[in-house]
């Protein structure tokens, strides 16, 4: 009888984190950033992109000034993404 309640328990920890994992939605943004003037630039924006726990890719172009950004929702948000590369010392363009 223990077994089976383990077998069980088990089972729906299981379909508990399959729904949790269904609920993460990856999201692609554009963001405008100002002030890069070389591949060094982005290059810099690019490394804290993705350095920060959700992001599962992202490309940085300066001569565009934009970083377009894949990210699971679950994990990160559009607006920290701003704030990450305004730590980089460039800024995002105001919306």
């Amino acid at each position: 009888m223990k077994k089976v309640v383990s077998t069980c328990a088990m089972v729906l920890v299981l379909m508990a984190f399959t729904a949790m994992s269904a609920l993460a939605v990856t999201k692609t943004t554009t963001i405008q950033v100002k002030g890069m003037h070389c591949k060094n630039c982005s290059a810099s924006v690019t490394k804290a992109l993705k350095a920060t726990d959700g992001v599962q890719k992202a490309d940085v172009d300066f001569e565009k000034g934009t970083a377009i950004v894949e990210y699971d929702d679950a994990k990160v948000t559009e607006q920290k993404l701003r704030e990450v590369i305004n730590s980089t010392g460039f800024k995002v363009a105001e919306e």
